[in-house]
């Protein structure tokens, strides 16, 4: 199967095809390689990419796929969920939710050589934000490169409302409420405390490529609480100490 074959099952995946049977995926490189094969057949579709996520940016995290650094994946415009919109899900196989810290950028960033401290003062904004992730596999992702090569299990995003930048983040606590299940979280779990740590390595890895972030992109830093099971019907809301609260329908 070559890589376009790949990512075009794994894009009909997105749209309510079948969940793609596991394929042999030989390294992270080719994993990306899939990756941007699937972004660009939904741009030359008339999508549109509004950012990045990032994924992996905890320990434990990594510890599952036997990484060494964290994961990303792109973050298409036809995703982003505006207010009041909801969440589709009859054509995702397991969904769950995240709660993130969203960077907007004023400026564009180019690695390498990107750090914490250039990524605070290229971005114009912050959000509270859910990321919805969702596995095109059949059975998940079962290795690192699987897991990259579906776009880090990207599906949806909603941002919250927008607030100024911080110069310390390492406080920020979250709590995750659907039905009666209350899932807490931190930005311990992203990057040690740090999320603009995460948007720093994203430019650098991207610059690998020679990739950088434009200005205007959205950038996701990794999940603060576990990622949770839900079904559609359920509400799901958000708290992120001083950014505010989201809710989201889902449908």
């Amino acid at each position: 199967m070559t890589d376009d074959d790949l990512a075009r099952r794994l894009l009909k995946a997105t749209h309510g095809g079948p969940a793609v049977a596991p394929a042999p995926v030989a390294d992270l490189a080719h994993a990306y390689r899939v990756s941007r094969a699937t972004r660009d057949l939904a741009l030359a579709a008339g999508d549109r990419l509004a950012g990045y996520k990032v994924g992996l940016t905890s320990d434990p995290a990594r510890a599952t796929y036997g990484a060494t650094e964290p994961a990303f994946g792109h973050v298409l415009a036809s995703t982003v969920l505006q207010a009041g919109q909801p969440l589709p899900t009859a054509a995702m196989f397991a969904p769950r939710a995240e709660v993130e810290v969203a960077f907007l950028l004023g400026s564009p960033l180019s690695g390498p050589g990107t750090t914490p401290e250039a990524v605070l003062a290229a971005t114009t904004a912050i959000a509270p934000a859910f990321e919805i992730v969702d596995s095109r596999w059949s059975g998940g992702p079962t290795t690192l490169p699987m897991l990259a090569a579906d776009n880090t299990n990207a599906a949806y995003v909603f941002l919250g409302p927008q607030a100024p930048v911080p110069h310390d983040l390492s406080g920020l606590k979250c709590t995750l409420k659907i039905g009666d299940q209350v899932i807490p979280g931190s930005a311990a779990a992203v990057m040690n405390g740090n999320p603009a740590a995460a948007v720093a390595w994203l430019a650098n890895h991207l610059a690998e490529t020679g990739e950088s972030l434009p200005a205007g992109a959205v950038v996701l830093t990794g999940t603060l609480c576990a990622p949770t099971p839900f079904t559609g019907g359920d509400t799901l809301f958000a708290e992120v100490t001083g950014l505010g609260s989201l809710i989201l329908a889902t449908q």
